[in-house]
């Protein structure tokens, strides 16, 4: 019973110990470096989409400044053609308003020449 295993003895070597910890100092530093190197990888990646994003953003603007140029362009064509038709119908207005004098007019003289044509009868 107060026997000790020669097991237990080279166990508790100083010199064990020691290369112990630092095996299991330098197992320690080995995943900590591992999971460096994935954090670092995962960074990359990340970097990569966000590049990656900022240029579809990049082209969606453009495409949305283009499409917003190419509606002012249209809208202000609109605004000419409204101009335009305003001037047409004022036109139109003025020309049926010309129209409606000289048929007031020709009415007129018609009814004169009627009158003058059957008092001369007379």
């Amino acid at each position: 019973l107060g026997r000790r295993s020669p097991a237990w003895g080279m166990q508790n070597r100083p010199g064990d110990l020691s290369a112990r910890l630092l095996s299991s100092q330098d197992e320690a530093l080995e995943r900590a470096n591992a999971q460096l190197r994935a954090t670092q990888q995962l960074c990359n990646e990340t970097e990569a989409i966000g590049a990656s994003v900022l240029g579809e953003l990049h082209g969606q603007r453009e495409q949305l400044e283009s499409t917003r140029d190419a509606l002012d362009g249209a809208q202000a064509s609109l605004d000419q053609s409204r101009k335009l038709i305003r001037r047409m119908l004022a036109r139109t207005l003025a020309n049926k308003c010309i129209l409606a004098v000289i048929v007031i007019v020709l009415l007129g003289l018609i009814g004169l020449i009627v009158y003058y044509q059957v008092k001369l009868k007379k």
